[in-house]
């Protein structure tokens, strides 16, 4: 652990915390914030760190209050301080969705999940949200290529560009950007919701919202890059989810689990690029062991459906799963 955020952390709480307490890490994130949990004589609080310059806290405190308005169960905010990126906040616990998930609990807690999804995208605030389109997805994309093709696949760019991978990339963008919109979490997985006892689940990590696809938070759920469900669950769970919106949007039920699926594999070639990146840059090398499974996303997708032939032939060209 980094000595000189140490003495950060217990500065601020020495400053700001009247009552005595223990501090904790609370969990690992693939950013550059930090959470810490306060341990007081009966109670718990938890502490965001976020530098300044790094991770500015207007967009997760502006979030937050467009959740916690419609009743979703984040955090509740008890201080705040701007100026040196710290959030006082209350603590949902220390059980994630990925700890506590299996074949028994699958069902109830997908079922919670998807209900915070639909609350979200029928009830939450819009408003001067930052919307996921084409040009927000090449940007997404250009992670996949810079850090896990150029960086950690040792691809060079003059390798990539002679096959069609950018003009794959382009027909996909423009699918995506077609698919109707909402608010969008955009980080819905199983280690960003806690398991509460009310109100479940916690839903933490939603500073990234924007206004986008409407499949997007649900193949965040179900095609989780941390975990794996059988494909029978996950589209019962799918079309679950899809009735619950119907009346919203005008689709059919292919045309939804396209729409699902093609989200799916933009959502996972930006993730395998993060992953690398996290590797490389913030030397956190435990994300690699996800590429494989996310990886395996990718390659059902690209199965399935003739425009995207361009990209698989550009991943078999460069013998991207050989290199895995």
């Amino acid at each position: 652990m980094n000595k000189e955020k140490l003495e950060i952390i217990h500065s601020w709480v020495s400053a700001n915390v009247e009552e005595p307490c223990e501090i904790s890490p609370a969990s690992n994130d693939a950013s550059f914030r930090s959470y810490w949990r306060l341990s007081f004589d009966n109670d718990t609080k938890i502490l965001m760190y976020a530098p300044p310059k790094l991770e500015p806290l207007e967009s997760f405190l502006d979030i937050n209050i467009r959740l916690e308005s419609i009743g979703i169960n984040v955090p509740k905010i008890l201080k705040t301080d701007k100026s040196k990126g710290f959030i006082l906040m209350s603590d949902l616990g220390d059980k994630k969705y990925l700890d506590v998930l299996n074949d028994d609990t699958v069902y109830c807690l997908y079922t919670d999940a998807i209900d915070t999804i639909c609350k979200m995208q029928k009830e939450a605030s819009t408003e001067n949200l930052k919307t996921f389109d084409i040009e927000e997805q090449r940007l997404e994309l250009g992670i996949f290529r810079k850090w896990f093709l150029n960086e950690h696949l040792k691809i060079n760019d003059e390798t990539i560009n002679k096959t069609k991978f950018n003009q794959g990339l382009e027909v996909l963008q423009n699918k995506i950007d077609s698919i109707p919109k909402s608010f969008v979490h955009r980080d819905f997985h199983s280690r960003n919701l806690m398991m509460t006892q009310k109100n479940n689940p916690g839903v933490l990590d939603h500073q990234d919202a924007v206004v986008g696809p409407i499949t997007y938070d649900i193949v965040s759920l179900l095609k989780d890059c941390y975990i794996t469900w059988d494909e029978k669950l996950t589209l019962d769970m799918l079309h679950s989810f899809s009735n619950k919106i119907k009346d919203v949007y005008n689709f059919s039920s292919e045309e939804f689990v396209e729409w699902y699926d093609i989200t799916g594999l933009q959502r996972h070639l930006k993730a395998i690029g993060i992953f690398s990146r996290l590797n490389h840059r913030d030397n956190k090398t435990s994300y690699l062991s996800d590429i494989p499974r996310t990886f395996a996303y990718v390659e059902k997708v690209l199965e399935k459906y003739p425009y995207l032939t361009n990209i698989k032939s550009a991943c078999h060209e460069l013998e991207i799963k050989n290199l895995l």
